[in-house]
């Protein structure tokens, strides 16, 4: 499956629930704009609710807390764990509209070192 594929979320959206532990008080709308792509621009979200990524998926996301703009190329290098996201973050690799409280939750999921654990076997089944 191609990785940001509809695919490829839903698969994610699947496996969430079951891999990863439960943080108390991390609920973040995220929607995302994957730039470059092979498709041109991608819009897709995640909706976390106490740490676990309870939704995913294509399109625009209602009400979201955060948006993040970013190179797919960029992306990739995150999901392979070649680029960490404080470092994306902080060098404006991962541009950010909206509430800076809802990023600091979000980063408590992708630096847990779970999210990575996670997805390693649907990234290693992925085709970028």
């Amino acid at each position: 499956m191609a990785f940001l594929s509809k695919e490829y979320l839903t698969a994610l959206e699947e496996l969430a629930p079951v891999s990863q532990p439960v943080i108390p008080h991390v609920n973040v709308r995220t929607q995302f704009r994957a730039i470059g792509t092979p498709e041109g621009v991608v819009d897709y979200h995640f909706l976390i609710e106490q740490g676990v990524i309870t939704g995913a998926g294509r399109g625009l996301l209602d009400n979201c807390d955060l948006t993040i703009t970013a190179a797919y190329r960029d992306l990739v290098d995150f999901q392979a764990g070649e680029l960490h996201a404080a470092t994306a973050f902080v060098t404006g690799q991962f541009a950010v509209t909206g509430d800076k409280a809802k990023l600091l939750e979000l980063m408590v999921v992708l630096q847990s070192g779970y999210y990575h654990q996670f997805t390693a076997e649907l990234w290693a089944r992925t085709a970028r």
